[in-house]
């Protein structure tokens, strides 16, 4: 299984369309719920820290925010380049 969430996303979809028999279905549908909470929760983490970010006064708490904010993003650009 790839280690790139919308990958894995896309791969457990696949898998379940393959899939014929139904006990096979909800493991896969199970790992798939799952997978698709770790990537919108990844999303609102990031969003989240950006609003933050945008209203801070404190330079020392702004540092802090964009020292949370930089791993997300670079995360989220090697994803959407198609990167692992």
């Amino acid at each position: 299984m790839s280690s790139n969430p919308r990958s894995r996303i896309r791969d457990l979809c696949s898998k379940a369309l393959a899939a014929t028999d139904p006990g096979q279905i909800e493991p896969i549908l199970s790992e798939l719920s799952v997978a698709l909470h770790e990537e919108l929760q990844i999303g609102r983490t990031w969003m989240a820290l950006c609003e933050r970010a945008a209203v801070e006064q404190d330079p020392k708490g702004l540092f802090e925010l964009v020292s949370e904010i930089n791993p997300l993003s670079e995360a989220r650009e090697k994803r959407l380049a198609g990167n692992t």
